[in-house]
């Protein structure tokens, strides 16, 4: 159960961080410096500095937040599976206590293996969004853009608005 609740709120925190908007103070300025692999490389070495790097200051701080809880869920489970371990290998085969042990220590290995999973995707999914947001920083966004979900009949309907070039200045 714990182990579902630790994995449905880590899914959860994931799929937010995909809809988590680019914080920059001018998003019609494009930065010349950043490149994909300079955000990938930053990512690798420390999640969400990569994020930092092309100005996601909202991705940054799930992805280091998401890894330092992971990892720290981790190192929890590994710390208990060694107790455990250390119990069972103490007691001899003719107690009682020793499948106890075994049990505990089995379910401390299982939750830091999916624990180490989860950290394992996070990271993944850190260094693709790390080297997408690096090649997406050099696209120019107009203010004047946005997607709206309007009422239709029958449903929802999806209005994009943007605001086209002049062509022909007329004075």
């Amino acid at each position: 159960m714990h182990s579902l609740k630790l994995s449905l709120s880590l899914l959860s925190s994931l799929l937010v961080s995909c809809f988590v908007a680019r914080a920059s103070v001018d998003s019609t300025v494009t930065r010349d410096t950043v490149t994909p692999l300079g955000a990938l490389w930053r990512s690798a070495v420390l999640p969400g500095w990569g994020q930092l790097y092309y100005g996601s200051i909202p991705k940054a701080v799930l992805f280091a937040g998401a890894s330092i809880a992971v990892g720290s869920v981790v190192a929890w489970n590994n710390a208990r599976y060694a107790d455990a371990d250390r119990r069972y290998q103490h007691y001899d085969s003719t107690d009682g206590r020793k499948t106890a042990a075994l049990r505990e220590r089995e379910f401390y290995r299982d939750q830091r293996d999916v624990a180490a999973l989860w950290l394992l995707a996070i990271y993944a999914f850190n260094l693709m969004d790390a080297y997408v947001g690096g090649e997406m920083s050099r696209f120019p966004i107009s203010p004047n853009a946005n997607v709206q979900l309007i009422p239709i009949a029958g449903g929802l309907g999806i209005a994009v608005h943007c605001a086209l070039p002049r062509l022909i200045h007329l004075p």
